[in-house]
């Protein structure tokens, strides 16, 4: 049995790519990963803020946290997004895996974070209800946001009932 010249014996190097590694990059869907990065900085943003978190066991939730805001427990999803369409940032609001809008059922706050302007947008269920797409203006807009009033609205999710206005 004679080795090769100048190679490892069938070893990868340390600092090479192995085939799962390489299948597992083939496979990863970039919203996934975006996803993750969305998931992480909620939990940052919201632990910064005072709120406590949960995350539930498995994948089969639609929602992504539990959140505690006072004396309620709140069903987070997160979504994120770093698509522009015409001028607009543009948010994709239903489970990827069974292509269906959110219900009331299912969660009640969906937490929108714009990674280019490093925004969260806290939106009550019944915002996305029946919707599969959201556009968001970027900062300094000028004219109607119907999304403004949720921009940095953390307060929401110490409210009673999630959706004192004032």
């Amino acid at each position: 049995m004679s080795r090769m010249r100048g190679g490892w014996g069938g070893r990868k190097r340390a600092s090479g790519e192995s085939p799962v590694q390489k299948a597992g990059l083939r496979r990863a869907c970039p919203n996934a990963l975006q996803g993750e990065l969305g998931e992480v900085a909620f939990m940052h943003k919201a632990t910064s803020l005072g709120f406590s978190l949960a995350l539930p066991y498995g994948h089969l939730h639609r929602y992504d946290f539990i959140l505690e805001g006072g004396r309620n427990l709140w069903r987070i999803q997160v979504k994120t997004s770093t698509c522009v369409m015409r001028g607009l940032y543009r948010l994709c609001v239903y489970n990827y895996n069974s292509r269906a809008a959110y219900a009331e059922s299912e969660i009640d706050f969906v937490a929108v974070y714009i990674v280019a302007e490093d925004t969260w947008y806290i939106l009550p269920v019944r915002e996305v209800l029946e919707r599969r797409t959201l556009f968001f203006r970027p900062k300094g807009y000028v004219g109607s946001d119907p999304y403004a009033y949720y921009r940095e609205a953390w307060h929401l999710l110490r409210e009673p009932n999630g959706l004192t206005f004032g």
